[in-house]
């Protein structure tokens, strides 16, 4: 089982106990950085292809030492792994996506994310599947997972899921994911 998959099904579990992770909610909060004020990336540049769909996508390090990955499959999300700012020293991932709201594991030993190219301070990444993330300084990471523009709107939700509005925001300022 990958790092990948093994964040996602912990996360859910420690979520609210680790930084204090609320409930989805159906936007973001006012203090939510805008991630649309900052200029997009090429996702074309960050494209990562594995054995499977669910290891495909587009792959990124931030400024701040994460090293993240955003699945071709937006129900899957973006997961990242690295030094999570303001939190015990044993959390090391978070993710989210268009079903799941944002959660934070404890992890032990070396990361297993690949490393990939660096997204720019005061840039964003969107890639199409409802996952955008922007990086507004070097220590503040965000992102944000949704129906993509690009989806009918009467698009029904998964039989076992529910799409819904996420996200979570790093920062030395406090962690808030929902």
């Amino acid at each position: 089982m990958t790092a990948w998959v093994r964040a996602s099904v912990l996360a859910a579990g420690v979520a609210g106990a680790v930084v204090g992770a609320s409930p989805s909610t159906a936007a973001p909060p006012p203090d939510f950085p805008d991630l649309a004020a900052y200029p997009a990336v090429d996702p074309a540049a960050y494209q990562v292809t594995g054995g499977h769909p669910s290891t495909s996508g587009w792959a990124f390090t931030t400024a701040g030492g994460l090293r993240c990955q955003n699945s071709l499959i937006p129900d899957l999300g973006i997961f990242c792994e690295g030094p999570v700012p303001d939190a015990p020293s044993e959390v090391m991932s978070v993710n989210v996506s268009l079903t799941t709201p944002a959660g934070f594991d404890r992890r032990e030993g070396e990361l297993e994310t690949p490393w990939s190219s660096l997204l720019p301070v005061g840039s964003r990444f969107a890639a199409g599947n409802g996952v955008v993330c922007a990086a507004p300084d070097e220590v503040t990471f965000a992102c944000w997972a949704a129906k993509p523009d690009s989806w009918p709107a009467d698009t029904p939700d998964p039989p076992d899921r529910h799409y819904g509005e996420h996200g979570f925001v790093l920062s030395p300022a406090g962690n808030r994911g929902y």
